[in-house]
């Protein structure tokens, strides 16, 4: 399905979303890959949504077409047991920020195991984006 298809909130009945709420759609150009963001089009993004979450080397097709103010989120992977690298967000984020990423988004942080979840926190306290705690 082509990104197309969505609808931005603002367009249903004409009521615009609440202040402050933004619409991020997960994207992703690659026609093979799975999933529903699968073969989006960069250039049709910036009509649907405030921004996009896609994955750091994936990020700069997506900057050129962007509108000014939008979301360009880095889809960071952390969870070691899904394949995420939980020690490397700080270096991830680096390269992201360089592709044009305006934010980092820590891909289903819900479901990192507390060993993770540690790695992580001292990876951002390097970027300083993370939590002052232990």
């Amino acid at each position: 399905m082509r990104a197309g298809a969505f609808l931005h909130p603002r367009d249903v009945d004409g009521d615009p979303a609440a202040p402050g709420f933004r619409v991020l759609l997960h994207a992703d150009p690659d026609p093979y890959r799975c999933g529903a963001d699968a073969d989006t089009d960069p250039a049709h993004v910036p009509g649907l949504a405030d921004g996009v979450v896609a994955r750091p080397p994936k990020l700069a097709g997506f900057a050129e077409p962007a509108r000014p103010g939008a979301v360009l989120a880095a889809d960071l992977s952390v969870v070691g047991g899904m394949g995420g690298a939980p020690g490397r967000p700080a270096r991830d984020a680096g390269h992201a920020r360089e592709a044009g990423a305006t934010e980092p988004r820590l891909h289903h942080a819900g479901l990192a195991s507390d060993e993770d979840l540690t790695a992580v926190r001292a990876a951002l306290r390097k970027l300083g984006q993370g939590p002052s705690r232990p």
